[in-house]
């Protein structure tokens, strides 16, 4: 993870899964069921989340992420937006995903990473960490989580194009972009255009 002089640079917080690396079955244009196509209430109080013990979570959580691979392009795209930002891992998995990131070389270009260990469903989590950490803008898969975080936080959220995603109601901030290199050109251009 990087360090060192930074401080200045605007904090990004970018989800993992769909967005870093693809989901299980199909890469980059797989069936990304980690999607809800449901929003939340922003008034109703998050539900407890279902999460399983430890000793069955962590040998199911390796079988489930640990096989992944990055999305197509992610490695420049984290290089070219770790120029114009801090950028830092948020995701709702409820396992570190530091090895998996060192595995694959994505740490270089990242900040700090965070996972679930509250309580929380991942929107509540990630709302409440944007907040803490006053990141000043999110990328995410879930449509429900990027409307989210437009309707509770002063964020701004990007939502990662994707076919399940699409064709839903969103609040005016949510900003659609078709992948993390796309991010990174919207960003690297504002950056330059502020001089």
């Amino acid at each position: 993870m990087t360090t060192g002089g930074r401080e200045e640079l605007p904090l990004l917080t970018v989800d993992l899964d769909g967005v870093i690396c693809g989901p299980p079955f199909g890469g980059e244009r797989g069936l990304n069921m980690g999607i809800s196509r449901r929003f939340l209430d922003p008034h109703e109080r998050p539900h407890r989340a279902v999460v399983p013990p430890k000793w069955l979570s962590w040998p199911l959580d390796h079988l489930r992420f640990d096989f992944r691979r990055p999305l197509p392009g992610v490695g420049e795209a984290l290089a070219r937006l770790s120029e114009v930002r801090r950028v830092a891992v948020l995701t709702g998995r409820r396992s570190s995903p530091i090895h998996w990131l060192e595995w694959h070389g994505l740490d270089l270009y990242l900040d700090n990473a965070y996972w679930n260990i509250t309580w929380l469903p991942s929107p509540h989590f990630k709302a409440g960490s944007v907040m803490v950490l006053e990141a000043d803008e999110h990328i995410d898969d879930d449509g429900r989580t990027a409307q989210y975080l437009a309707d509770r936080t002063e964020v701004r959220p990007f939502l990662r194009d994707w076919p399940r995603n699409r064709d839903l109601p969103y609040h005016e901030r949510v900003q659609r972009v078709a992948d993390l290199a796309a991010l990174a050109d919207l960003l690297v251009e504002e950056a330059g255009a502020r001089g």
